[in-house]
Formats: structure tokens, C-alpha cells, sequence
């Protein structure tokens, strides 16, 4: 991203009121949780040895962590605070 795409972005954003700010941040922060499970599968994928089956169990395996152990079924700012992580999970 250019200085000049950034400083728009940045002007866009301090235009926003509390709530669309909060959705707008969700948005993005969604987004990047996201695309690190699109990483996550990728870097299995080029694992020799590693069945499509093995990679799927892996990628529902940590949907169920998500959201049976740590209860986050919507991803957002708010539910992915390490702090918050940290002293909701099931052991």
C-alpha cells in the first residue's frame, strides 16, 4: 500500500462513527484470521506425506477449538484478546 492509499484510509477512518468503526475493524480483523487459515492448509498441503483427508481433519479440528474450547463463534476483535483467550479455555 502507497503513503498516499494509507493517508486515505486513515482520513476514511477517523470519518467513522463508534459502531461502523468497531464493524469495520471486525471486518478486517476476520479477514486476517482468515487468511491465516488459508496459510495454515497451504503449509500443510506442501508436506509430502500429508493426505487431503489428514489436512481437512486438521482445519475442522481447529474450527472445533474455536468455538467448543474457547467459544468464539464469530470472529472479532472483542473474542480474540489474548488476555480473554487465555482465561476462557477449557483445559
Amino acid at each position: 500500500m502507497d503513503e498516499i492509499t494509507r493517508r486515505k484510509t486513515f482520513q476514511r477512518i477517523k470519518t467513522m462513527q463508534n459502531d461502523k468503526f468497531w464493524d469495520w475493524m471486525n471486518g478486517i480483523h476476520s479477514q486476517a484470521y482468515f487468511l491465516g487459515q488459508k496459510h495454515m492448509r497451504e503449509a500443510m498441503e506442501c508436506i509430502p506425506g500429508i493426505s487431503k483427508k489428514q489436512i481437512d481433519a486438521a482445519m475442522k479440528k481447529s474450527d472445533q477449538i474455536r468455538e467448543d474450547w474457547d467459544g468464539i463463534k464469530t470472529v472479532t476483535i472483542d473474542e480474540t484478546e489474548a488476555e480473554k483467550l487465555f482465561n476462557t479455555r477449557k483445559e
